[in-house]
């Protein structure tokens, strides 16, 4: 009788044991089949971010980052105790790598590219901790689609070919918040010692990514009490951060409150801070559409902060899930946090000291490709056997829209042409031609542009400068006859003794809005050649000709 009960139980677990087979090796499936779908995406990312890298000219900012890295070790280790300064371990990071590989336009927009491709992975990582879908396919899959989102994102790509740190600093912030995630999960001092060490790599490579720190806290309160285990070690990392920034607290402070420090920026309502980075995020960096066009993508955001919270259900996919079993509706709080958080506390400083540009927060994007990909998900559940193409097509229209305006953005002249206007001149220019300069500052792209792009192309530049002379300050506040007078009087000081003369004009008005130069040489001289660039324009003049 005994065998016959056993037989029968057995008989009943043969097919439940089955269906457990079944879904492990289903879910193993899954985990791969992701994995793979992320490898084939990590591919395509670092090409679209290959096409065109050189496409465009270093703008001025560019080269100042070559500038900067050059100098002598001494020299960049005092930024970090100097006022005002941003970046300075970027800056120290750069040097060994201008070494190796040259300071051309591909070396040092290279290393964006692989830091785009990076924040890439390390955003499918993160998703994974806040959203569920991780081991679903095909639209399922809410991780995978985040990451999707970021890879073909115009703005990111925009950064991800250029050469300063902003790519640097999506992928610092995104490993800052694996970080917390992960201590936050399992706990540990190694964790929360990695967590502060990469939080602060982060602050000292872009000053304002201090503004993560608030957004942790913020985290970290909506997430309780599923993480009461861990504020002593969260305690333990705050109280951390205070050695590595105190060498920026005095002179933050001090010229927060200072009346005279100007930060060269002018004052940005809200309502324009909020366009600059909606259209920014969905639209990317240069491209005028008609906002008819974003319509499907502004829908996908806003259903999935509206209403995705219904999405963020609890699963049992992670061995160790903490943020999974937070409740759904403040797992959506904290990734709105994300997104709105920075901007309003970086607004909330620009009303003591102006201080907005919209890359300044580069790292809110991932937030919003979360939401993305949550709004496609709820598209997926709101009903009726269509809804799921009608996902599919949202998804499909956002990355060809994205992939058509990352392509006009990067083969359109959107930077100004300095390489092209240097090299016209360069080519043309004889060794007395006097060279002059508006703004003043052009002279570091002359010298670079005239350079072997070699690990050091400001070597031996006076060489390739010289005769040089710099455009003249006019916003002296003086009546305009006293202004033209003592123009009249320095440009005939300076350009006594030189026949010809080529001018180099980039954003002149902001030096001389008067034109008092350029008049000057019109009335002094005979124009022999006006050639425009992109935001630059090139003249040549035969000196002493005038009236």
């Amino acid at each position: 009788m005994q065998e016959v009960v056993q037989h029968e139980e057995t008989q009943v677990d043969a097919p439940t044991n089955a269906r457990g087979h079944g879904e492990r090796a289903s879910t193993i499936g899954a985990a791969v089949g992701s994995r793979v779908s992320m490898l084939f995406l990590l591919l395509a990312a670092f090409g679209w971010r290959m096409i065109g890298l050189t496409q465009q000219s270093f703008w001025r900012d560019e080269i100042d980052v070559i500038f900067l890295s050059l100098r002598p070790i001494r020299e960049n280790l005092s930024m970090f105790i100097s006022p005002a300064q941003n970046g300075p371990l970027y800056y120290l990071l750069l040097r060994p790598w201008i070494d190796v590989a040259g300071s051309s336009e591909f070396a040092m927009r290279y290393t964006s590219v692989l830091f785009g491709v990076a924040a890439v992975a390390l955003l499918w990582q993160v998703a994974r901790r806040l959203l569920p879908g991780g081991h679903s396919s095909g639209l399922a899959n809410a991780p995978l689609l985040t990451a999707i989102f970021l890879a073909i994102n115009p703005y990111q790509l925009w950064y991800s070919q250029e050469g300063k740190m902003y790519a640097l600093v999506v992928l610092l912030t995104l490993l800052s918040t694996w970080s917390w995630l992960e201590a936050m999960r399992s706990g540990g001092g190694l964790r929360w010692l990695r967590y502060l060490l990469v939080t602060t790599i982060c602050i000292y490579t872009h000053l304002l990514t201090a503004l993560i720190l608030p957004l942790h806290c913020v985290w970290f309160l909506l997430a309780w009490p599923v993480n009461r285990r861990r504020w002593q070690g969260y305690a333990g990392a705050l109280s951390g951060f205070v050695l590595p920034y105190l060498p920026l607290v005095w002179w933050q402070w001090h010229y927060l409150t200072s009346l005279d420090y100007e930060t060269g920026y002018g004052f940005t309502p809200f309502a324009e801070v909020l366009r600059v980075l909606l259209l920014g995020h969905t639209r990317g960096a240069f491209v005028d559409v008609d906002t008819a066009w974003l319509v499907p993508i502004f829908f996908l955001g806003m259903a999935g902060l509206l209403v995705g919270y219904q999405e963020l259900r609890s699963i049992a996919e992670d061995r160790r899930p903490l943020l999974l079993n937070v409740d759904p509706r403040l797992r959506m709080a904290m990734i709105a946090a994300w997104l709105v958080l920075p901007v309003l506390l970086i607004f909330g400083v620009s009303l003591i000291k102006p201080l907005f540009v919209d890359r300044y927060v580069i790292w809110i994007a991932p937030s919003f490709a979360l939401l993305f990909a949550v709004g496609v998900q709820v598209i997926r559940h709101s009903g009726g056997r269509w809804a799921t193409v009608l996902a599919l097509l949202v998804v499909v229209y956002a990355g060809a829209f994205w992939l058509w305006t990352g392509w006009q953005q990067t083969h359109s002249p959107n930077k100004t042409q300095l390489r092209e206007a240097v090299q016209y001149v360069a080519a043309q220019r004889l060794p007395d031609d006097l060279l002059i300069l508006q703004i003043p500052h052009t002279h570091y792209a002359y010298r670079y542009y005239t350079s072997d792009f070699g690990p050091d192309p400001f070597a031996d530049s006076d060489l390739r400068l010289m005769p040089w002379m710099e455009g003249l300050w006019t916003q002296n506040g003086l009546p305009d006859a006293e202004a033209i007078a003592q123009v009249d009087e320095t440009m005939r000081r300076q350009t006594a003794g030189y026949t010809e003369a080529w001018v180099i004009l980039v954003e002149a008005a902001s030096w001389d809005p008067r034109d008092l130069m350029v008049r000057w040489l019109d009335q002094n001289g005979e124009l022999l050649d006006r050639t425009f660039f992109h935001g630059i324009e090139a003249r040549k003049y035969r000196l002493g000709t005038g009236d």
